[in-house]
């Protein structure tokens, strides 16, 4: 959730460092002072080129451009930088309100709802696709709106839901601080023929850690963690049966709905058909890197992720980007996931994302959606 950071306000602590660094090791102390310093570098020059971006907004481009670029900055830790692009408070205000309480719709699964013996855990899957259909199929995606509304990512298609599941991290270290996994490590702990990144995380002190997901989580029907379903979050979940839910229901509901996996984020995208972006701004919420999960009436889930500030491959996509890619491609419920930095593919062992930072491997992220 570093450059979403939707729940930048909240205070939870993240647990304390589970040991002191070994002090012992000179060559490791040195490799970890490059990594600082080079990534210290790498802030600056975001910085540098995110204030200019801002300064030239504010004073050069027209008022739908600096409109766009304060819905981009208030999705992200720079979210107060939003006041010098000179679109004004009420602009500003009514963007936050947006972001903050987006529309919520309590949805009807994508496929037929099955009784409550049939969401037993022991009951047999009948939503599993024909033997001749591909379980994985993925495909690029590119749109050129305009010389500044670019974008290209990825939509993967897994045809049977019940081998989607969703993964929290085993928590490891650096420099003596727990920080959750890339999304490399939760392809090749689960041996998973492909998957994207989930939740947001608690981020207090922009440490990037992530080692602690935020909102709800349910996993194999167990709920981990529960969170405010009236507070502007939404829940996503997917049932023993196979089924696509989304809405604003409590953590005992979803479970009580034969949920077997859930999280929680915002927006949702496609409800019930829907689409809820639907004449809107093209730039609502800003462009940012995205990633977002529906499904089709065939039961098809589909996951999409879009790169983004890479001038000249991929600048990103707005929310309305991601609801016209979900109706595109026949989702009747879709929601996004956490944006930014996070957002993430890797199939086959092979990271599809072009992150926005220089490390290819992206950044680590607190749970997946994963395919195995």
């Amino acid at each position: 959730m570093a450059d979403t950071n939707l729940n930048r306000n909240r205070t939870r602590r993240r647990n304390q460092s589970s040991g002191p660094v070994d002090q012992s090791d000179s060559p490791k102390r040195t490799r970890r002072s490059k990594i600082r310093k080079q990534k210290s570098k790498r802030r600056l020059l975001w910085t540098s080129l995110l204030t200019a971006a801002v300064l030239y907004g504010g004073f050069v481009l027209s008022y739908d451009a600096r409109l766009w670029l304060a819905g981009s900055l208030l999705v992200t830790q720079h979210s107060d930088w939003a006041k010098y692009t000179l679109v004004g408070d009420e602009a500003i205000n009514k963007l936050k309100a947006q972001i903050a309480q987006p529309d919520i719709v309590n949805s009807q699964p994508a496929i037929a709802t099955a009784s409550a013996e049939e969401q037993d855990p022991a009951h047999e899957d009948t939503t599993k696709p024909a033997a001749d259909v591909p379980l994985i199929q993925v495909e690029p995606v590119e749109r050129r709106h305009s010389a500044v509304h670019y974008f290209k990512g990825h939509v993967m298609k897994v045809s049977d839901p019940s081998r989607v599941h969703l993964v929290q991290t085993i928590v490891k270290t650096n420099r003596g601080k727990p920080r959750g996994e890339w999304i490399s490590e939760f392809s090749e702990r689960t041996q998973a023929l492909g998957g994207i990144n989930a939740s947001g995380f608690y981020d207090p002190n922009y440490m990037g850690y992530a080692s602690e997901a935020a909102g709800l989580i349910i996993v194999d029907g167990k709920m981990l963690q529960d969170y405010n379903h009236t507070g502007g979050d939404t829940a996503l979940g997917i049932t023993y049966d196979g089924k696509l839910v989304t809405g604003n229901y409590s953590g005992q509901q979803l479970l009580d709905m034969g949920v077997r996996d859930a999280m929680s984020f915002r927006p949702q995208l496609i409800v019930n058909g829907k689409n809820m972006f639907e004449g809107q701004e093209a730039t609502s919420w800003g462009i940012a890197p995205r990633t977002a999960v529906g499904q089709t009436e065939d039961g098809t889930i589909l996951f999409i992720v879009i790169d983004g500030r890479r001038a000249g491959h991929s600048l990103g996509a707005s929310m309305k980007d991601m609801a016209d890619l979900m109706q595109e491609y026949g989702a009747v419920n879709a929601m996004a996931m956490d944006g930014g930095t996070s957002a993430m593919m890797v199939h086959e062992g092979k990271i599809l994302t072009k992150s926005s930072i220089d490390d290819e491997r992206g950044r680590w992220i607190p749970n997946a959606w994963m395919v195995y």
